[in-house]
């Protein structure tokens, strides 16, 4: 055998390993826990551990360096801002570079940023930290969901897209407390500090995975273009943004309201709320790959406007575990099953503008939310106010989906069509 065909075969014995360790080899590739599969879980865990540790500590830790409720909103938003612009740029990036290098400068950039909080006391730095945050976190979560997409089985994409945020359940249940025990404990210098040390792991963690590469179009097809909402998946886009509107009330306001009426709940709800992650996480993607998402999406939104509406009303723990177990069912289910919704609706090389466009609306949001919410709150003189405004958004939220999917378009006449809005029009 000559050298050249040692190698060849060296090469394609390597890329035989590769693919072993991101797809199955069961008959009909149906098998969704492979090696990869675990491995982005386990990826996501030190992803979210940067986001959900930061959860009730940085808006008290800008309040405590004389930030007022509005500006606070505002500097919450350069975060959107920021991971927008990447999420736009998300599907040109992947034509220029492999995706997970992408990833390892985005989990660099966002490390340093966190990094950078401790020394950002004005508002200017602080926007300028929180702009480079949602810099690495934007690019990160498109790039990496867009990848993790590729390992999962068609016909069991709900419950991939659920299972893989068992990660974000651990950090949910553990991030929130671990961070308010840092900062209480040791400080702020040592919370940032252990934060971007998350994020570093993942960073290092990703050396571990072989390099897993995203299809390119069909040849003859223009490159993608910069879009910040596609019209693939204009509707799953517009549930994920009234999404994002609720959930910056309890990401920015929460912790703020707890300790405005001097209620020292603010981890337990976070803990709580792992309870019913962990149970929609479970159960809701295989009712969905079965059933389909009418049966899973509109009772997640209901208990979602369930839990924003208790949450002004809690004196105990009674009421705190309803409001917090609900927020769980809610957040753990409508997020996966939306994904899946879009992602089995357009063609694999679709899936990094469509997970652009499902994180851009969230993000959206997110930077709706924390600016409207932040000046109502002002204005009312109570975060309390903040809860109220959520409660409108998702009543607004369920009659969306309601009208949408059951009225212009009931199940009997979608089944086996694509999605209105989806894969049958063009991007």
């Amino acid at each position: 055998m000559s050298q050249d065909q040692g190698r060849d075969n060296d090469r394609d014995q390597s890329r035989d390993k590769d693919r072993d360790y991101y797809y199955s080899g069961d008959q009909g590739g149906e098998k969704l826990w492979t090696r990869g599969f675990i491995a982005f879980i386990c990826l996501n865990i030190f992803i979210f551990l940067g986001f959900d540790v930061l959860l009730p500590t940085l808006t008290v830790y800008l309040e405590d360096h004389g930030h007022s409720r509005d500006a606070i909103g505002r500097i919450f938003s350069f975060f959107t801002l920021a991971a927008i612009i990447m999420r736009m740029l998300a599907p040109r990036l992947v034509l220029l570079l492999r995706p997970f290098v992408i990833v390892r400068l985005g989990l660099l950039v966002a490390g340093l940023a966190v990094f950078g909080y401790y020394f950002a006391h004005g508002a200017v730095s602080a926007s300028l930290a929180r702009f480079f945050h949602g810099l690495g976190f934007g690019v990160t979560s498109t790039v990496l969901m867009a990848l993790a997409a590729q390992t999962v089985p068609t016909s069991r994409m709900a419950q991939g897209m659920g299972f893989l945020g068992l990660g974000t359940i651990l950090t949910l249940a553990v991030g929130p407390s671990f961070g308010i025990w840092l900062r209480d404990g040791f400080g702020y210098l040592v919370l940032f500090s252990t934060v971007t040390g998350f994020y570093i792991c993942g960073l290092l963690w990703t050396m571990r995975m072989p390099d897993l590469a995203l299809p390119a179009p069909p040849a003859g097809q223009p490159k993608p273009r910069l879009v910040f909402f596609s019209r693939l998946v204009w509707a799953p886009s517009a549930l994920m943004f009234m999404t994002g509107i609720s959930i910056s009330a309890v990401a920015i306001y929460l912790a703020l309201y707890f300790k405005e009426a001097g209620l020292p709940y603010t981890g337990w709800f976070f803990g709580l709320t792992t309870i019913g992650i962990l149970v929609s996480r479970v159960f809701a993607g295989r009712v969905q790959d079965r059933h389909g998402h009418r049966v899973v999406v509109g009772p997640a939104i209901f208990s979602m406007l369930a839990a924003v509406t208790l949450i002004p009303h809690v004196r105990d723990m009674g009421l705190l575990a309803l409001s917090a177990v609900c927020w769980g069912i809610s957040t753990g289910a409508i997020f996966p099953n939306v994904q899946a919704l879009a992602f089995n609706s357009v063609q694999p090389h679709q899936r990094t503008a469509v997970a652009s466009s499902l994180f851009n609306a969230f993000d959206v949001g997110m930077g709706v939310g924390s600016i409207f919410l932040g000046v109502v709150c002002e204005r009312a003189a109570t975060y309390r106010a903040a809860f109220l405004g959520a409660t409108v958004n998702c009543i607004i939220f369920l009659c969306f989906y309601l009208v949408y999917y059951f009225v212009f378009h009931p199940p009997s006449e979608r089944k086996n069509k694509p999605l209105a809005g989806t894969a049958s029009e063009t991007a």
